[in-house]
């Protein structure tokens, strides 16, 4: 038996009431529910790295492990740095000795905007923590890099 109703200034064919409120209820229910989930999840702010191209131009072996490991990672490595591409950060890499009867070597990455010069990431760890082949230096360093960016340090204002 085909009925005609009208609610809410619709004409509906062969339903009840009640099953086209739970139809339409069961659709905003679960809109609610994902932008609850993304409001929770999704409060981390970006990268500082978000667009940015990783330049190594270094041709040594730990450069050469130091990029692909930050490339195992995620991050978009060139090997060169290419006028009119998106930003590009260049990575810098040095040690410092600390003076003292117990001198430690200290093993720094920095990560500088090629456009303005500005250090967009940095690490720095005693060079004997890092391991000790090259392969598992460059590995802990991109380690490093990536939990810095991924929880990025927040100043006051």
């Amino acid at each position: 038996m085909m009925r005609r109703s009208q609610t809410l200034g619709r004409y509906v064919v062969g339903l009840r009431p009640t099953v086209r409120h739970v139809s339409v209820l069961r659709p905003s229910v679960a809109a609610i529910c994902v932008l609850g989930a993304a409001c929770v999840f999704g409060s981390r702010p970006p990268s500082p790295l978000r667009g940015y191209r990783l330049v190594i131009e270094g041709r040594d072996s730990l450069s050469d492990y130091l990029a692909a490991a930050l490339a195992d990672r995620g991050f978009t490595v060139r090997r060169r740095l290419k006028g009119g591409s998106a930003p590009a950060a260049a990575l810098v890499t040095f040690t410092y000795r600390e003076l003292g009867p117990s001198p430690i070597t200290w093993f720094n990455v920095r990560l500088a905007d090629t456009r303005s010069g500005a250090i967009v990431a940095a690490v720095s760890a005693p060079l004997d923590s890092l391991g000790a082949t090259e392969r598992v230096r460059a590995r802990s360093l991109a380690d490093s890099l990536a939990a810095r960016l991924s929880h990025p340090e927040t100043t006051p204002p």
